[in-house]
C-alpha cells in the first residue's frame, strides 16, 4: 500500500509548493520488506537515532537517493 504526502506550504527556501508531493508512506511484507529494510539500514550504516523511533515502535528514516538502495 502506498500513499503520498503533499506539502501543506509554500517555503521558497526549499523550492516547494503548496500541494507539491513531497513524501510517500509505504507498506510493505515479507522477504521484499526484509531486503527494502537491510538494504535501507546499509545505506545508514546501520545507525538511527533515538528521534527515528515513536513511542509506539514505530520507526521512519529517510534516505536522499533511491539509488543509494541499488534499486530502479
Amino acid at each position: 500500500m502506498v500513499w503520498f504526502v503533499t506539502a501543506r506550504y509554500t517555503v521558497r527556501s526549499f523550492g516547494i509548493r503548496r500541494n507539491e508531493k513531497i513524501s510517500c508512506h509505504v507498506t510493505m511484507r515479507g522477504d521484499k520488506a526484509m531486503q527494502l529494510l537491510e538494504s535501507g539500514l546499509k545505506v545508514k550504516e546501520y545507525e538511527l537515532s533515538r528521534r527515528n523511533f515513536s513511542d509506539t515502535g514505530c520507526f521512519g528514516f529517510g534516505i536522499q537517493e533511491h539509488i543509494d538502495l541499488g534499486m530502479k
